[in-house]
């Protein structure tokens, strides 16, 4: 490693604010979806569909975001990533019609996935060796979740200080968020290199093959790829629900606005970068050394606690029984989104294909981004809040038995693949000592 571990330090934690942060905007309804209903005119449905917008473009660009992240300057693509997004928040702030705000949404699936996604992830990687990688990754999404708490702490606090009905309480939390878009791109100018790193000149043959297209073609023939891209479909199915954890208690329970957007940041934000770190932590020091394994006990709570959701949801009592269940459904939500890309690893998958795995898993992996949105948004336009919630724990529900099934998939394969993996060794073992 060239750079001082302190510099190396810093620059780790640059490229995980810059790409935990630059999608707050996109996401701005996760705690602020009343407001951008009541300020900026638009319903619930149209709010989904904003969302979902970004969604689909994002599905389109994240394949490709693996060959910008080998292709072309690391430190060109963060910097310029973050400043374009900074401006385009600038316009948002403007309160835009609908048709305006959907073309934000695509470019700002431009700048955060196509230019961003991969390029921080190879960029931090490269900030270690090969055993350093668990370290790297498990710090980069604790350090992701650190910086989105704490902007969306500071710009909950911009938006009370402002009177419930005043307009610009939105577009200042807005504003706050290009602001520091725009700093985050200056200072990854001076501390993200270009990725070239002088290890690689060390690679093996495998490391040093570069994208072909019939590289897709062996990803999609490995069972492996798709419990893997299914596991991550299910728990980001959990993460886009939770999501609406303030409108929940809000119309179920009665909250505040306020009182539930901050309920919201906890939710979404605080557990977000305590949570994800711990998945690793129960890797390392319990029994449990799998992370699929991890991932499937994890679901069987997420189950059992939606269960409880669900009955307690047609007659609400107890407004900290219903904080207390979201909780730990956020828990296990975030502790296995800290893990699910430890499973193409774990799963033993070819290093010179590994990037064409994790690109082709996001593409599946986070296609609830398109349709969980407009799907929850029409139930709440149109259905009794205890009804539409009720859809929204069922497809939870769903989701959660979908990753035990496939964690279990998983797992057999990997115990198959490391029983014969032994075998061979033994039996080679044998015939080199006849």
């Amino acid at each position: 490693m060239q750079q001082s571990s302190y510099r190396r330090w810093i620059t780790l934690a640059i490229i995980s604010f810059s790409g935990g942060v630059s999608f707050d905007l996109a996401y701005l309804r996760y705690i602020y979806q009343i407001p951008m209903a009541k300020f900026m005119g638009f319903s619930n449905t149209e709010i989904g569909l904003i969302m979902s917008t970004f969604g689909i473009t994002a599905i389109i660009l994240y394949a490709p975001s693996g060959i910008i992240a080998d292709k072309f300057s690391h430190r060109k693509m963060i910097t310029s990533a973050m400043i374009i997004t900074g401006l385009l928040g600038f316009i948002m702030a403007t309160y835009p019609p609908l048709w305006v705000m959907l073309a934000i949404q695509v470019a700002f699936a431009v700048t955060t996935i196509l230019m961003l996604w991969s390029v921080s992830i190879k960029a931090a990687s490269l900030l270690g060796d090969h055993h350093e990688q668990g370290k790297i990754m498990g710090w980069m999404e604790g350090l992701r979740g650190v910086g989105v708490m704490s902007l969306a702490v500071f710009t909950m606090w911009a938006f009370s200080r402002f009177a419930p009905d005043d307009a610009r309480s939105l577009k200042a939390v807005i504003l706050i968020y290009s602001v520091v878009y725009i700093l985050l791109g200056i200072l990854c100018w001076f501390f993200v290199s270009d990725g070239k790193s002088s290890s690689e000149q060390n690679s093996t043959a495998d490391e040093k093959k570069t994208f072909q297209l019939s590289d897709i073609l062996s990803v999609l023939r490995i069972s492996t790829t798709w419990y893997c891209s299914l596991i991550i479909f299910g728990v980001y199915t959990i993460y886009a629900i939770l999501s609406y954890s303030t409108n929940y208690l809000t119309e179920m329970y009665g909250m505040g606005l306020v009182a539930a957007s901050y309920m919201g940041i906890v939710i979404n934000k605080i557990f977000r970068a305590m949570c994800g770190p711990l998945g690793g932590l129960i890797t390392t020091y319990s029994r449990i050394k799998s992370p699929t394994r991890v991932i499937q006990l994890l679901c069987v709570v997420s189950a059992l606690t939606l269960l409880a959701l669900l009955a307690t949801n047609s007659n609400p009592q107890s407004v900290a029984m219903g904080i207390a269940l979201i909780l730990l459904l956020a828990f296990t939500c975030y502790a296995s989104r800290g893990l699910y890309f430890a499973c193409p690893g774990e799963a033993k998958t070819p290093t010179y294909i590994m990037g064409t795995t994790v690109g082709i898993c996001s593409v599946i992996g986070f296609l609830p981004d398109v349709f969980v949105y407009p799907l929850v948004g029409h139930w709440q336009d149109t259905l009794p809040a205890a009804e539409a919630y009720r859809n929204m724990w069922l497809m939870g529900f769903v989701a959660v038995c979908m990753v035990v099934v496939f964690t279990f998939l998983l797992f057999r394969n990997i115990r198959t693949a490391n029983a014969e993996s032994k075998n061979t060794t033994s039996l080679a073992s044998e015939t080199s000592g006849k």
